[in-house]
């Protein structure tokens, strides 16, 4: 990736102490420890190689926890897989064939809570699509899968491709995030509790305890449209056509 051209510049003559202005795409970073190496010769390069054991950990903790809820095995014994994982810094807008984790996401919800609700539904998107394979669902309904998980726990959808999926989940469940307007009472029951699990953070148990049965849902409904793909085929033309009636304004 080129992020540019900056210039090195001394804090002082003789001081040996320098500083480079790096881009803004780069201003998540700040903080987070970074190993230096010079890369000698005749074009010699300076790589900054940053510390992201942090968010390493709290996708592992996420991996066991979502492992426990999910395969009802502990996580510690199946090690999150990193190499089924697509990674970047900055969030992804689309879905993609293998799971995506955001490192900028991982170092926000590796510090203290409230965590935002966007960075957890797109990390429990990911982990949910790599688990998919584990819960026998077919690997053309593993990105919903993971979508849909997101979005039932924290009431955002992980991007706006897995809309679709959010929605079907959603209405299957008889769940709603978006206030009374959508489903009375229970719409703003499930709202209150999304913002009250962000709130305490994914390494609470208060988050879990909202979160394990929704991922559980999710799963068995999943597991039903793979093994009676026409009952999915039938809410997707559905779904399909209220959106459709939705845009035209009819």
């Amino acid at each position: 990736m080129d992020l540019g051209v900056r210039q090195i510049r001394t804090a002082g003559k003789g001081s040996g102490s320098i500083e480079l202005t790096l881009p803004a795409e780069l201003r998540d970073l700040v903080g987070v420890p970074c190993r230096i190496l010079l890369r000698d010769g005749n074009r010699p390069d300076i790589v900054l190689q940053p510390d992201l054991s942090r968010a390493q950990a709290v996708f592992a903790s996420i991996w066991d926890a979502m492992a426990l809820a999910l395969v009802h095995e502990d996580g510690d014994s199946h090690t999150v897989p990193l190499g089924a994982f697509a990674f970047g810094l900055q969030p992804r807008a689309g879905g993609g064939e293998r799971p995506f984790l955001c490192w900028r996401d991982g170092l926000a919800l590796s510090a203290a809570a409230p965590h935002d609700a966007g960075a957890v539904s797109r990390t429990l998107a990911a982990v949910g699509q790599a688990m998919a394979a584990h819960l026998q669902i077919d690997p053309a309904l593993a990105s919903g899968f993971g979508a849909a998980c997101g979005y039932l726990v924290t009431g955002v959808p992980a991007t706006p491709d897995g809309q679709e999926a959010c929605d079907l989940a959603a209405d299957a469940l008889r769940l709603g995030h978006n206030g009374p307007d959508e489903r009375g009472e229970a719409g703003a029951a499930a709202a209150w509790a999304a913002a009250e699990a962000c709130a305490a953070g994914v390494m609470a148990d208060t988050f879990w305890r909202h979160a394990a049965p929704l991922l559980a849902a999710a799963a068995d409904l999943f597991v039903a449209w793979t093994d009676d793909p026409s009952s999915h085929t039938t809410l997707r033309a559905a779904w399909c056509r209220g959106r459709a009636i939705e845009m035209s304004g009819d």
